[in-house]
């Protein structure tokens, strides 16, 4: 029987061999095993982006504590998602040489005693190295968990359980941003902290005790010389750089609005308080709505046709931001957001069907661009914002912004008149 299925961060390479064993059938939905998956990577995909993102709503408390800019701050952030960007790529290798289980558990149980510890820091460089120390433990999670479910799920059932868990990383990072301002503003962004590490590392054990072992998981082995064979000739696909590059450009956008916002709304004329300025990330459920939106609209018109559309509604949302009133700044975030995530599905869509071989290096590459471009221009956007304030931080943007949708107008025109991979 041929032994795997191409999976969306696995190698890819099915090893047909006529001795090798029968693996047991997949789970199917309706069974009380099916439930017990999904809802361990449910909790698994929470407690990952509630982690990574919980000290976003927490800058300006960070910039009041220790003294430093808003560009000092989104550090707190930055060193995560990039240690995590640069885990990916090693994880992606890694992830077939040993347990499923075991690596996930691993991810979730030390981050969170990462963050727990960065609730107790004195100073903000500790918090930056226990920030980069949890991005690079959380990497061990995102590149094997979608792999565990094709693997365990029969195929006719994988849909909703990878919904669940997609939903529990949405849900997740606007989960501890919003818990996280909430609780801060109460008490303080310590025991915000603190209580999201707990909150996290009880869903760590819950996931450790209740999820199953790998049943029809085979192990198999890349070397680096056919990892970096792979990303040479991904690297090398115009189509593939660019869906890259617009990676990180949009998610960088999109990490500098989350991230700087607060600062503009706390400011005058809006002087709003933390616990209002930290609903705002409530906002998140506009993504879910466009990721559920474009998804199947891009199978029925295309990708290449629906990108540069989504792109543009962002830029729109973008501009409305600059709106002089707080209604008017809200509705531009949320047309911002529903662009961005209609835009990042699409997007990351495309990347595992225009892959024909090595997809697991296709998608690390894609996560990669998107973090790294998460915390470089996540960072620069503060300095922007220091020097010429809000103004200059959609400024910058719009660049951003703007060069991504020349880059999804260039695959429209190269890839629309015919039905996009």
């Amino acid at each position: 029987m041929a032994s795997t299925n191409s999976l969306p961060l696995s190698n890819g390479v099915a090893s047909a061999s006529a001795a090798a064993p029968k693996l047991p059938a997949g789970v199917t939905r309706g069974t009380p095993e099916y439930a017990v998956i999904s809802r361990a990577l449910f909790f698994g995909g929470f407690s990952t982006f509630a982690q990574l993102y919980c000290m976003q709503s927490l800058l300006p408390l960070l910039t009041t504590t220790f003294g430093i800019t808003p560009a000092q701050a989104s550090w707190s952030v930055s060193a995560a998602t990039m240690m995590m960007a640069l885990g990916l790529l090693v994880t992606c290798v890694a992830a077939d040489r040993v347990s499923r289980k075991r690596m996930m558990t691993i991810a979730l149980l030390s981050s969170s005693v990462l963050t727990l510890a960065s609730a107790f820091s004195t100073n903000f460089e500790t918090i930056v190295i226990l920030a980069a120390l949890k991005g690079l433990a959380l990497s061990g999670l995102p590149a094997i968990a979608m792999a565990y479910l094709s693997e365990e799920i029969d195929q006719r059932s994988l849909g909703m359980s990878m919904g669940l868990y997609i939903g529990g990383n949405i849900l997740g990072g606007m989960a501890g941003r919003v818990m996280a301002a909430f609780v801060a503003d109460m008490f303080s962004w310590r025991v915000s902290v603190a209580v999201i590490g707990l909150v996290c590392l009880a869903m760590g054990l819950e996931f450790a005790r209740s999820l199953p072992h790998s049943r029809r998981f085979t192990p198999r082995h890349m070397t680096v010389r056919e990892a970096l064979g792979h990303a040479r000739r991904h690297l090398g696909d115009p189509a593939l750089l660019g869906l890259y590059l617009f990676a990180g450009l949009m998610m960088g956008s999109f990490v500098s609005v989350y991230n700087y916002l607060g600062f503009h709304l706390a400011a005058a004329p809006f002087q709003l308080p933390h616990a209002a300025i930290g609903a705002i990330f409530a906002m998140y459920l506009i993504g879910v709505v466009g990721s559920f939106i474009a998804g199947p609209l891009s199978d029925r018109v295309g990708r290449a046709r629906l990108l540069w559309v989504l792109v543009a509604l962002a830029f729109v949302g973008l501009l409305v931001m600059l709106a002089p009133k707080v209604l008017g700044v809200v509705i531009g975030l949320a047309i911002f957001t529903f662009g961005f995530f209609g835009a990042h599905t699409v997007a990351s869509s495309w990347v595992g069907r225009r892959a024909t071989e090595g997809r697991a290096i296709a998608s690390a590459l894609y996560l990669f661009f998107y973090y790294i471009g998460s915390s470089l221009l996540g960072s620069y956007s503060g300095v922007m914002l220091r020097a010429h304030g809000w103004y200059g931080v959609v400024a910058l943007l719009s660049v951003a912004v703007i060069i991504s949708l020349g880059v999804a107008i260039a695959m429209r025109r190269t890839y629309g008149n015919t039905k996009p991979v």
